[in-house]
């Protein structure tokens, strides 16, 4: 176990790792870090990587050896020397900083350092943001903080200032099905996921209830019937799509769904037929169906209908009234001769 924690880290991102290892080699380590890049880029194993370094007693070639006690500890997140924070709900408060700032001023429980990672660091209201901000200029010896953040511009600007921003790329696609992989999502998901985001923790978020799985089998459905180029896939938004886009960021995913599937189509009806450009893959056979029906033309512009749809939410109109307009739309773009 403790060996996967440490090579998903250097798959993940494996530049990162070398670069800390070559800042480790010269003793050039800062005292404040801040990791920034997309949910599931590896920023927490990153961090933990660093931490398994910092307070392992046995290094091997620059590389924690997994085995020692304060490896192990740290593994199993029981190392006394090393403070988490992260948001209670949707915020970090100033009670959550002022415990680490008691925890700043205690001495190491076992040795001469200590390490505190903050996860979803913008989430820190400006008074806490505030609060830690004299700690991160003057932090002592042996003392190091790590900051976790997907956005970096959230952040107060004298907080990036006083940190060494380590910018993390998103993982590219091989990486993130594997990771997916890793996680359990179902084969056909984890194709159609990466499509729309690069966060493997939204990802699992989906997993809910069958939320993804769902919503997949709802566009396809509305997929089928709008592209009969009929009313029919009017009706399913109401009875189907309605019943899934239950909030906003629920709708912008289903949105984002629609035109990856339209984007298939338009694919396939150019000619390409590497399944690693599609996403859809487990309706290959009603997208080739569809993309054999209609023109290139016809179906460039009906893919370009549905990359409108999201802006359209983004004004305020109805959830409703985008796909239902679109809908009417594209049963207009497709029986056009």
């Amino acid at each position: 176990m403790a060996e996967q924690g440490l090579t998903r880290a250097e798959r993940l991102q494996p530049t990162i790792i070398t670069r800390f290892q070559k800042i480790l080699a010269n003793k050039e380590l800062a005292h404040a870090y801040l990791l920034v890049g997309p949910g599931g880029s590896g920023k927490m194993s990153v961090a933990r990587w660093l931490a398994l370094r910092l307070f392992c007693l046995h290094p091997e070639n620059n590389e924690p050896d997994l085995t020692c006690p304060e490896c192990q500890r740290i593994l199993s997140g029981n190392h006394p020397d090393i403070v988490y924070a992260s948001p209670e709900g949707r915020q970090i408060k100033v009670d959550e900083i002022r415990h680490l700032k008691k925890e700043f001023t205690k001495s190491a429980v076992e040795g001469n350092k200590k390490l505190f990672i903050i996860q979803d660091a913008d989430k820190m209201t400006n008074g806490a943001a505030n609060s830690l901000l004299k700690f991160i200029e003057e932090p002592g010896a042996g003392v190091y903080i790590l900051m976790l953040t997907a956005n970096k511009s959230a952040l107060l600007p004298t907080i990036r200032s006083r940190t060494q921003v380590i910018e993390l790329p998103p993982l590219k696609k091989e990486a993130l099905l594997k990771v997916l992989a890793e996680h359990d999502i179902p084969v056909a998901q984890r194709q159609i996921a990466v499509g729309i985001t690069d966060s493997v923790s939204a990802i699992e978020q989906w997993q809910e209830d069958d939320w993804f799985g769902n919503t997949i089998m709802a566009v396809l459905q509305w997929y089928k019937d709008t592209a009969k180029g009929d009313m029919l896939g009017f009706v399913d938004v109401q009875t189907s799509l309605l019943k899934v886009a239950t909030d906003r960021d629920k709708q912008q995913i289903t949105l984002d769904l629609i035109a990856l599937i339209w984007r298939d189509t338009l694919i396939l009806a150019s000619g390409i037929t590497d399944p690693n450009r599609l996403h859809f893959n487990n309706a290959l056979s009603e997208i080739r169906e569809v993309a054999s029906r209609y023109s290139v033309q016809q179906l460039l512009a009906a893919s370009q209908l549905t990359l409108k749809t999201r802006h359209l939410l983004e004004q305020n109109i109805s959830f409703q009234n985008v796909v239902e307009q679109l809908t009417i739309r594209l049963v207009q773009t497709l029986s056009a001769r």
